[in-house]
Protein backbone atom coordinates (compact mmCIF):
# COMPACT_ATOMS: atom_id res chain seq x y z
CA UNK A 1 0.00 0.00 0.00
CA UNK A 2 1.42 3.43 -0.92
CA UNK A 3 1.61 6.33 1.17
CA UNK A 4 -1.81 7.96 -0.62
CA UNK A 5 -3.96 5.32 0.44
CA UNK A 6 -2.33 5.46 4.18
CA UNK A 7 -3.71 9.11 4.21
CA UNK A 8 -6.84 8.70 3.09
CA UNK A 9 -7.97 5.69 5.02
CA UNK A 10 -6.33 7.90 8.36
CA UNK A 11 -8.76 10.80 7.02
CA UNK A 12 -11.99 8.34 6.52
CA UNK A 13 -11.45 6.89 9.97
CA UNK A 14 -11.06 10.35 11.33
CA UNK A 15 -13.94 11.57 9.74
CA UNK A 16 -16.45 8.63 10.58
CA UNK A 17 -15.31 8.56 14.41
CA UNK A 18 -16.37 12.68 13.98
CA UNK A 19 -19.94 11.38 12.17
CA UNK A 20 -19.93 9.30 15.18
CA UNK A 21 -19.35 11.44 17.77
CA UNK A 22 -21.73 14.11 16.59
CA UNK A 23 -23.83 10.89 16.19
CA UNK A 24 -23.78 10.13 20.14
CA UNK A 25 -24.16 13.14 21.05
CA UNK A 26 -27.17 14.36 19.47
CA UNK A 27 -28.81 11.61 21.18
CA UNK A 28 -28.20 12.83 24.92
CA UNK A 29 -30.40 14.90 26.79
CA UNK A 30 -29.33 17.89 28.80
CA UNK A 31 -31.74 18.38 31.63
CA UNK A 32 -31.22 21.09 34.24
CA UNK A 33 -31.45 20.59 37.69
CA UNK A 34 -33.47 23.78 38.38
CA UNK A 35 -35.89 25.29 36.38
CA UNK A 36 -36.22 28.47 37.77
CA UNK A 37 -32.49 29.07 38.92
CA UNK A 38 -32.75 32.67 38.82
CA UNK A 39 -35.60 32.66 41.07
CA UNK A 40 -33.67 30.17 43.42
CA UNK A 41 -30.36 32.16 43.06
CA UNK A 42 -32.27 35.17 45.31
CA UNK A 43 -33.20 32.85 47.91
CA UNK A 44 -29.81 31.50 47.81
CA UNK A 45 -28.13 33.04 50.94
CA UNK A 46 -30.66 31.86 53.33
CA UNK A 47 -30.22 28.37 51.56
CA UNK A 48 -26.45 28.95 53.08
CA UNK A 49 -27.68 30.17 56.50
CA UNK A 50 -29.61 27.17 56.55
CA UNK A 51 -27.36 24.93 55.52
CA UNK A 52 -24.93 26.49 58.90
CA UNK A 53 -28.10 26.30 60.82
CA UNK A 54 -28.30 22.78 60.13
CA UNK A 55 -24.56 21.61 60.65
CA UNK A 56 -24.70 23.07 64.20
CA UNK A 57 -27.14 20.57 65.53
CA UNK A 58 -26.52 17.69 62.92
CA UNK A 59 -24.38 14.80 64.86
CA UNK A 60 -26.47 12.11 62.49
CA UNK A 61 -26.99 11.16 58.65
CA UNK A 62 -30.23 13.41 57.67
CA UNK A 63 -31.23 10.19 54.86
CA UNK A 64 -30.97 6.75 55.86
CA UNK A 65 -31.92 3.43 53.95
CA UNK A 66 -32.98 -0.16 54.02
CA UNK A 67 -34.46 -2.57 52.06
CA UNK A 68 -37.71 -1.32 51.59
CA UNK A 69 -38.33 2.48 52.91
CA UNK A 70 -35.82 5.48 53.13
CA UNK A 71 -35.69 7.45 55.69
CA UNK A 72 -35.39 11.67 57.00
CA UNK A 73 -34.18 11.69 60.32
CA UNK A 74 -34.40 15.28 61.25
CA UNK A 75 -32.12 16.18 64.52
CA UNK A 76 -33.26 16.65 67.73
CA UNK A 77 -34.51 20.46 68.69
CA UNK A 78 -35.00 20.94 64.91
CA UNK A 79 -38.74 19.83 64.01
CA UNK A 80 -40.98 20.82 66.92
CA UNK A 81 -42.68 23.58 65.29
CA UNK A 82 -42.43 23.14 61.62
CA UNK A 83 -44.55 25.24 59.62
CA UNK A 84 -43.50 24.19 56.14
CA UNK A 85 -41.10 21.41 54.61
CA UNK A 86 -40.42 19.82 51.88
CA UNK A 87 -37.84 16.82 50.60
CA UNK A 88 -37.10 16.64 47.16
CA UNK A 89 -35.32 13.66 45.25
CA UNK A 90 -33.46 15.28 42.29
CA UNK A 91 -32.41 12.46 39.12
CA UNK A 92 -29.70 14.44 37.01
CA UNK A 93 -29.85 11.76 34.48
CA UNK A 94 -33.32 11.94 33.97
CA UNK A 95 -35.50 14.83 35.13
CA UNK A 96 -38.87 13.03 34.90
CA UNK A 97 -37.80 10.34 37.86
CA UNK A 98 -37.92 13.21 39.97
CA UNK A 99 -40.23 13.10 43.22
CA UNK A 100 -40.88 15.48 45.69
CA UNK A 101 -42.80 15.03 49.01
CA UNK A 102 -44.49 17.29 52.00
CA UNK A 103 -42.28 16.59 55.01
CA UNK A 104 -44.60 15.60 57.55
CA UNK A 105 -42.51 13.46 60.42
CA UNK A 106 -43.51 11.68 63.40
CA UNK A 107 -42.79 12.50 67.03
CA UNK A 108 -39.44 11.24 66.47
CA UNK A 109 -38.54 13.13 63.62
CA UNK A 110 -38.72 10.45 61.39
CA UNK A 111 -40.50 10.38 57.61
CA UNK A 112 -40.61 7.17 55.91
CA UNK A 113 -40.37 7.11 51.96
CA UNK A 114 -41.02 4.02 50.47
CA UNK A 115 -38.32 2.26 47.89
CA UNK A 116 -40.79 1.41 45.50
CA UNK A 117 -41.34 5.18 44.35
CA UNK A 118 -37.73 5.68 43.89
CA UNK A 119 -35.32 4.00 41.18
CA UNK A 120 -31.99 2.42 42.10
CA UNK A 121 -29.29 5.11 41.59
CA UNK A 122 -28.00 8.86 42.04
CA UNK A 123 -30.30 11.62 43.42
CA UNK A 124 -29.65 14.79 44.47
CA UNK A 125 -31.90 15.29 47.97
CA UNK A 126 -33.06 18.73 49.06
CA UNK A 127 -34.30 18.61 52.41
CA UNK A 128 -35.96 21.66 53.60
CA UNK A 129 -37.91 22.91 56.66
CA UNK A 130 -38.91 25.91 59.00
CA UNK A 131 -39.11 25.68 62.62
CA UNK A 132 -40.22 28.59 63.83
CA UNK A 133 -38.35 31.13 62.17
CA UNK A 134 -35.42 29.40 61.58
CA UNK A 135 -34.61 27.47 58.59
CA UNK A 136 -32.98 24.44 58.03
CA UNK A 137 -31.81 23.00 54.66
CA UNK A 138 -30.14 20.04 53.24
CA UNK A 139 -28.27 19.20 49.62
CA UNK A 140 -26.95 16.60 49.10
CA UNK A 141 -26.22 13.50 47.18
CA UNK A 142 -27.73 10.32 47.78
CA UNK A 143 -27.30 6.51 46.53
CA UNK A 144 -30.82 4.24 46.40
CA UNK A 145 -29.67 0.93 46.38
Amino acid sequence: MNWGYKILTVIIVFVVGMLGMVYISMRQTNEMLDENYYVREKHFQSLIDGQKALQKIQTQPLIVQNDSQVTVQLPDSSFGNISEASVAFLKPDNQKLDISYELKPDFAGKYNIDKTSLTKGMYKVRVKWNNGDQLYYSDDNFYVL
